[in-house]
């Protein structure tokens, strides 16, 4: 069980998190230029975002170091999100990944066919993993949390890395379909992890990625905004990073805003630039001061709901 510096440290509003970092160019573009999008998180906490006034692209700022994000990521993360102290993955969590993966299968089903190799980058409890194998698929996960890596290993049979953050830890053109739900926007160098996404796809292979929308609608503005998230995409900046990586969207498969099929292109580089989209960002995203947030009581069921469904997830469910 975390001690009591911990929760003041990460829930104690109008404070910061117990980090330094520095600060960085955008990974996407490389520009150093940005519009502060807000100066707060869903806890009425300190954390300032900001978006590459080139291409859009949302990050923290200052930006968590590789050690810092590590030590939060082994120490905190569970526990800061889920309230899962310790163990591995509550049945709630179970019954959704399944049903998640039940539909990633189903969306892929004409590349997952007897012998093609699978990769799912970030994979979690496995079941996905599981899904693919059941078809006939070598299936490999990468999982860097230790606790979901050896439930996948135990429960499903499937073989799941610790890391993969080498090119060379498979060949070039390796894959047949490549997945990675929810873990982009948990990284420093998201751009550059799919470009070595795409490097290990085959020519004629299928990269599903889904991140978080930044955009979606029906959600407070301090909601979008949280740790351990250090970039945030819009559909303009997911697929602007998809097409530095040599990927466009699959025609032959439906998207749903972030969540996208893509498939490898030949076609010559594009700018990485969406001018202006920065500056609408900042408009659209702009969350009301923290004092007038706190005052309108509208934080308060958003964190019951949230909170209840941590303490479900993780001690009711068990």
């Amino acid at each position: 069980m975390p001690s009591p510096r911990y929760f003041l440290n990460h829930f104690m509003p109008f404070t910061g998190y117990p980090y330094t970092g520095g600060p960085t160019a955008c990974n996407l573009c490389g520009s150093a230029e940005s519009v502060v999008v807000a100066e707060s998180d869903r806890r009425l906490k300190t954390l300032k975002s900001i978006a590459c006034r080139q291409c859009g692209l949302i990050r923290t700022d200052p930006m968590p170091t590789p050690a810092e994000l590590a030590d939060y990521y082994a120490s905190a993360y569970r526990a800061d999100y889920q309230l899962a102290f310790a163990g591995g993955p509550p049945r709630v969590h179970l019954k959704r990944s399944a049903r998640e993966a039940a539909f990633r299968a189903g969306l892929l089903a004409p590349m997952l066919k007897p012998g093609a190799r699978v990769l799912d980058f970030g994979s979690g409890s496995g079941e996905f993993l599981a899904e693919a194998r059941a078809k006939g698929c070598e299936a490999i996960g990468v999982e860097p949390g230790r606790d979901y890596a050896n439930y996948a290993r135990a429960h499903h049979g499937v073989e799941v890395l610790d890391d993969a953050d080498e090119d060379a830890r498979f060949p070039e053109g390796y894959f047949d379909v490549v997945t990675t739900r929810h873990v982009l926007e948990h990284l420093r160098d998201p751009a550059d992890v799919m470009e070595r996404l795409s490097r290990w796809l085959k020519p004629d292979g299928v990269l599903f990625a889904a991140v978080p929308d930044m955009a979606t609608t029906g959600k407070p503005a301090h909601e979008r905004f949280h740790f351990a998230h250090v970039h945030g995409f819009v559909r303009e900046t997911f697929d602007l990073t998809a097409r530095r990586a040599g990927l466009v969207p699959h025609p032959h498969y439906p998207r749903e805003n972030t969540a996208v099929v893509y498939a490898k292109t030949d076609a010559p580089p594009v700018a990485l630039a969406n001018p202006g989209l920065a500056e609408r960002l900042a408009v659209a995203l702009k969350p009301m001061p923290p004092a007038v947030f706190l005052a309108s009581g509208a934080w308060l069921w958003p964190m019951v709901r949230r909170n209840a469904k941590a303490v479900r997830d993780t001690f009711v469910s068990r």
